[in-house]
């Protein structure tokens, strides 16, 4: 089953050493930095290229995650997932919706962990909308 990848800890890194990389910047072009020499300089700047190191380290995270994915699977911040369904919750939905009925519930649940319940429902109901072309189709070629 599909299993989105952790990257709030990465996006929350990020976030966190580009406001420390922004206070550094500010830091060095302040009226703190008057009298202290170039040695305070030359930390400032070592200070900011360790925390561009960091940042560089998450967007490679991300990127790597991201490279590795495809649109139906993309990888998301935990805040823009949905919460899975339960067995009782597919159970409900099924009766609910009797075009579900198309799909097994490891499908639903596949496809519902990604897209959202809705969206199956969705995909179910233009099946089924567009089923007696199809048939009629493949009877068609069959009978050729």
């Amino acid at each position: 089953m599909y299993v989105k990848p952790d990257l709030d800890t990465t996006l929350a890194n990020l976030r966190t050493n580009t406001e420390a990389w922004k206070t550094s910047l500010a830091r060095h072009s302040s009226d703190e930095r008057r009298g202290k020499g170039l040695a305070w300089d030359v930390e400032l700047m070592e200070e900011r290229d360790d925390i561009s190191a960091k940042i560089v380290e998450d967007f490679a995270t991300i990127d790597a995650e991201l490279s590795k994915r495809r649109v139906i699977d993309s990888v998301t911040p935990s805040e823009w997932t949905i919460d899975r369904l339960t067995d009782e919750q597919i159970a409900a939905c099924k009766a609910d919706w009797p075009e579900l009925g198309m799909f097994d519930d490891t499908t639903i649940r596949q496809v519902a962990d990604v897209l959202g319940i809705r969206m199956v429902r969705e995909l179910a109901r233009q099946a089924v909308r567009r089923s007696p072309d199809v048939l009629s189709l493949i009877e068609a070629r069959a009978s050729k």
